[in-house]
């Protein structure tokens, strides 16, 4: 019987105490929280390298995200408009570039209206070929705003 009531008395003294540590394990976002847009392997392993690059935190949901990060491969200048109504929109277009042979990869940024539309903030483009796992150049002057990670 004895036992029976340590037994009760520890249960309870651990309820009591709750989740100990729980708040050492939940870590708060690094950066800004981003929408990421890749349609292809190679694109969204292209967006992973950038946004490990700039420690930003991935979201799926449009209303939270703080930005828009769009990697897509085209062999054109500009393959994205820099406004769009909604996010179907972009999603569509960015789906029907080349996307895997494309010779060139384009990243974009976009910001979020109250209203959800987009309003592209940045475009940088560089060659598929050269890309080689190598992000150190992202933070160059040439780009505006220093690309990426110096925008926000």
């Amino acid at each position: 019987m004895r036992g029976l009531n340590r037994l009760a008395a520890l249960a309870g003294a651990l309820t009591l105490a709750g989740p100990v540590g729980l708040a050492a394990q939940t870590q708060a976002p690094q950066g800004p929280l981003v929408y990421v847009i890749a349609p292809s392997p190679t694109t969204a392993k292209e967006a992973q390298k950038i946004m490990r690059f700039c420690r930003w935190t991935d979201t799926t949901a449009l209303r939270d995200a703080d930005m828009v990060l769009v990697v897509v491969r085209s062999s054109g200048s500009t393959p994205l408009a820099s406004f769009y109504d909604s996010l179907k929109w972009l999603l569509d277009e960015a789906a029907s570039q080349l996307n895997e042979s494309g010779a060139q990869y384009h990243t974009y940024l976009y910001s979020i209206r109250k209203n959800l539309s987009l309003d592209e903030a940045n475009h940088r483009s560089y060659d598929a070929e050269d890309s080689s796992g190598d992000v150190r150049d992202i933070r160059l002057p040439r780009y505006r705003c220093g690309f990426a990670c110096a925008c926000w």
